[in-house]
């Protein structure tokens, strides 16, 4: 399930590791973070802690991923480990109306016209 986020908002996001038994685990160096759609999404990694980063809406309105990508190999080797966060950024809250004509202009009789001046 994607999490949902209005256009012109953003949020926070952190990300943390366990291992096979839900304990607190670390891994090799810092993550890297991408996002899948920069027209929709983009990140902002924190510059004192690469385990945070705050997510931005661009304006668009559509489905993106956040990538979170490490190593858990905390040797010499290297073992990659993915976290991956679906968003949605779906329409804000409403700031304006936009009063649109439907359909084509038609005559009106001048008996209409008449009555509706009354």
């Amino acid at each position: 399930m994607a999490y949902t986020l209005p256009s012109g908002m953003k949020v926070g996001l952190q990300v943390a590791y366990v291992d096979a038994n839900g304990n607190p685990a670390k891994v090799d160096g810092d993550p890297r973070w991408e996002e899948s759609d920069k027209n929709i999404i983009l990140l902002q990694v924190d510059p004192q802690n690469a385990f945070q980063a705050t997510l931005h809406t661009v304006g668009p309105l559509g489905q993106a991923q956040v990538k979170v990508g490490a190593d858990a190999d905390l040797g010499e080797g290297v073992k990659p480990i993915i976290s991956l966060l679906d968003v949605e950024v779906v329409a804000g809250e409403a700031v304006a109306g936009v009063i649109t004509p439907v359909g084509a202009p038609e005559t009106v009789s001048a008996a209409a016209a008449t009555t509706r001046r009354k």
